[in-house]
């Protein structure tokens, strides 16, 4: 019994880990001329002055910036492609009164 117990915390606690920011549709999905790291420090400050905990990452081939603010959770994905790079943006927001805040995206759609 304590090891039927055990699988099912275990199956719970995964279905919990995967759920998040990537299995939500995207918000954004779009190319931009701009290398991965100059699209990154375009977005970059623009989040961070709609969230002080914006942080942003670019390497190479791949970048994030990412955002949290008063039950909005935003992450931008960008990967190098071809020229320029491929964005992807995904987001959840928990605000009161459910209206939607777009100022992330707008910010996001401006670097393009």
């Amino acid at each position: 019994m304590k090891h039927v117990l055990a699988f099912a915390a275990c199956t719970l606690l995964a279905g919990c880990a995967s759920s998040g920011l990537k299995d939500s549709l995207p918000k954004l999905s779009s190319k931009t001329g701009k290398s991965v790291t100059a699209y990154v420090q375009c977005v970059e400050p623009k989040w961070q002055a709609l969230a002080k905990n914006a942080k942003g990452d670019a390497k190479d081939d791949e970048g994030r910036v990412t955002a949290s603010d008063d039950g909005k959770h935003e992450r931008l994905d960008v990967t190098a492609n071809g020229a320029g790079a491929l964005v992807v943006m995904h987001e959840v927001q928990k605000t009161k009164g459910g209206e939607y805040d777009s100022r992330f995206r707008d910010e996001a759609i401006s670097c393009l």
